[in-house]
């Protein structure tokens, strides 16, 4: 009696794990996504959270915990795959992600800014405001936990779903367009109507629509759906720069900056966020990751071997130096 009970005890654990294992990777995707944006809903409109010092972290931290526990659990050999959390690559992916931080960050966020103080309008004060600094540790953890969400959930499950029924190309945009209207919800809860709301809806889901393309582009072409580890940095720091380091007097509030009371200034952002992303577009579009890496080894080759070239000069020319 106790062997056979044992017996049917294995027999139905090996079925729900093949059963769980064995599911379609689009009803995953599909679960996984309701579970972050009804979590993302409670704490945003019931709990509103986004007002404390909190802000929404668990619909951050659970969601992504409920995802990897769900891949550990079931489909462990997957999460490389379909998560994008490999380290293949691992030096390329961080140098990588910390060029984007550089360009997408410093040249809008901050670059932006100066170029319009300097060049169009020589009044414009060019002061930092720092939002929250006591809470800045806790929100570089908050903007990483959901880095690691957005990025795993979106560029990661979803996008690898859609590629199950899609060409490439229309998974990358349909994972996009779910990105951005993911963060529409930012304007309501701070309290905008009318049309401010629709415009500050508008100008979220485009924003973030296009920088979803980006990553995806990122994912899919240039890492060859190995690994999210480049965009999971640049998204983790683009987020934290941009939402608690402000240039300038406009509103100095948590959260990004969509609409500027500067006409001129949210016209010069408005075409270093467009050109910036282009510049990336193309090279995300046009090579590889392993292509960068042998540039970059190439370029440092080339600049050891130069220091060593002028090293071994130096004595000449110091020497012709004291002759003279």
């Amino acid at each position: 009696m106790v062997t056979t009970a044992i017996h049917d005890r294995v027999k139905q654990e090996k079925e729900e794990s093949s059963y769980w294992s064995s599911l379609n990777l689009s009803v995953i995707s599909g679960i996984m996504l309701i579970i972050g944006i009804i979590w993302r809903v409670v704490d945003q409109f019931v709990l509103q959270l986004g007002s404390t010092w909190m802000n929404i972290m668990p619909s951050k931290l659970f969601p992504f915990l409920i995802i990897l526990g769900f891949f550990w659990s079931f489909r462990r050999s997957e999460i490389d795959s379909t998560l994008g959390l490999s380290r293949r690559q691992l030096r390329a992916q961080i140098c990588a992600g910390i060029v984007m931080v550089l360009m997408i960050s410093i040249l809008i966020d901050v670059g932006g800014t100066i170029i319009y103080a300097t060049l169009l309008d020589q009044t414009y004060p060019l002061e930092l405001h720092i939002i929250n600094p006591e809470l800045l540790g806790y929100m570089f953890i908050f903007f990483l936990t959901n880095a690691f969400l957005e990025e795993t959930l979106f560029r990661g499950l979803l996008q690898n779903s859609l590629k199950t029924r899609f060409s490439p190309n229309k998974a990358i945009l349909l994972s996009a367009i779910t990105f951005g209207l993911w963060h529409s919800g930012w304007p309501l809860v701070n309290g905008s109507i009318g049309n401010t709301l629709i415009v500050q809806v508008s100008s979220m889901v485009f924003f973030t629509t296009i920088l979803g393309l980006l990553f995806g582009v990122y994912y899919e072409r240039f890492s060859s759906g190995q690994s999210l580890v480049g965009a999971i940095i640049a998204h983790t720091f683009f987020n934290f720069i941009s939402e608690c380091f402000k240039i300038g007097p406009e509103p100095v509030i948590q959260g990004p900056d969509l609409i500027f009371s500067t006409p001129g200034l949210m016209a010069v952002s408005l075409l270093m966020f467009l050109g910036v992303l282009l510049f990336l577009f193309v090279i995300f579009w046009r090579y590889k990751i392993e292509q960068a890496g042998n540039l970059w080894s190439r370029f440092r080759d080339y600049v050891a071997n130069q220091i060593r070239v002028l090293s071994g000069m130096t004595p000449t020319i110091q020497n012709e130096k004291d002759e003279v």
